[in-house]
């Protein structure tokens, strides 16, 4: 099951953050018939916007990362809600070249340029809107230079691993110097970051616990575990209300045309067939 467990280590002030998005990316890589490339890198911007919604306070708020590369896929756009409704997608879905080596990386098509744009908000208000320009761009550096322009010391780890040409496993973890912390007790864990340790530990689905104790966190205390899953908020009645807002032209000439409009969610690959009678609906619905 896919989760996001947020933890503490009272001894040494640092938090750790653990997202597993596996299941999801799966289920989003397999809806959206993305090659294996496209897929990692999907699984990769599941990861980090998982690991940003541990932040999130209220329940109606939500994080959304958009992602432009200068590479052949292009960038992507995922988000969560505050009660773990995760989606996402690749603007470029297959990528011929890379799809066909098994062991290409995110790195082969994100090329040499990138920008990362978290945006948070509510259904009132925007909270935040922080773009982050990473080059070469690499998830983990994004997220982790997102996160120190917020006074907040932070080492990031991202997993995307595909096995026979479909993913595998994906999930990411953040670990955090709280103010009280000591930099010298932070510095070493940086380094089991750099050396790959912990990247080894998260490919092989090693428990949260040994984790900790890579980090030498035994001390370390699980605060929150929620739920992740794909689960899109699209539906036939959000896309009946956008088409009605049409100006009465448009609505008009679909009717003469006896059109039937179809619209298609970028994050879950729902296909919405609008018949010419519900548009004639709208019209009288607007008094026309």
């Amino acid at each position: 099951m896919d989760q996001l467990i947020y933890a503490f280590s009272p001894t040494k002030n640092i938090s750790l953050t653990y997202a597993d998005v596996t299941e999801a990316a799966k289920k989003l890589e397999k809806k959206h018939l993305s090659g294996p490339a496209a897929g990692r890198f999907l699984g990769e911007l599941l990861a980090a916007s998982a690991i940003v919604s541990a932040d999130l306070g209220d329940k109606d708020e939500k994080v959304s990362i958009q992602v432009r590369v200068t590479g052949p896929v292009t960038g992507g756009v995922a988000d969560v809600t505050r009660d773990g409704n995760l989606r996402g997608y690749t603007q470029i879905k297959l990528i011929k070249e890379f799809d066909e080596k098994e062991d290409s990386k995110v790195s082969d098509i994100v090329g040499d340029a990138g920008e990362m744009t978290v945006i948070r908000h509510n259904s009132r208000m925007m909270l935040e809107n922080k773009q982050i320009r990473c080059d070469p761009f690499v998830f983990k550096h994004a997220l982790a230079r997102y996160y120190n322009d917020k006074k907040q010391p932070t080492g990031i780890e991202i997993v995307a691993k595909s096995q026979n040409f479909y993913l595998d496993r994906v999930c990411g973890l953040r670990i955090t110097r709280n103010a009280e912390g000591n930099c010298e007790d932070f510095v070493p864990m940086l380094e089991k970051l750099n050396d790959h340790t912990i990247e080894k530990a998260l490919a092989q689905n090693v428990d949260i616990k040994e984790i900790a104790k890579c980090f030498g966190l035994e001390d370390l205390k699980i605060v929150e575990c929620r739920p992740l899953t794909a689960n899109c908020t699209c539906s036939r009645e959000k896309v009946i209300y956008s088409i009605s807002c049409l100006p009465v032209e448009e609505l008009t000439e679909i009717i003469e045309k006896r059109e039937e409009p179809e619209v298609s969610c970028h994050f879950c690959s729902t296909t919405y067939r609008i018949k010419t009678e519900e548009v004639v609906a709208m019209l009288r619905n607007k008094g026309k």
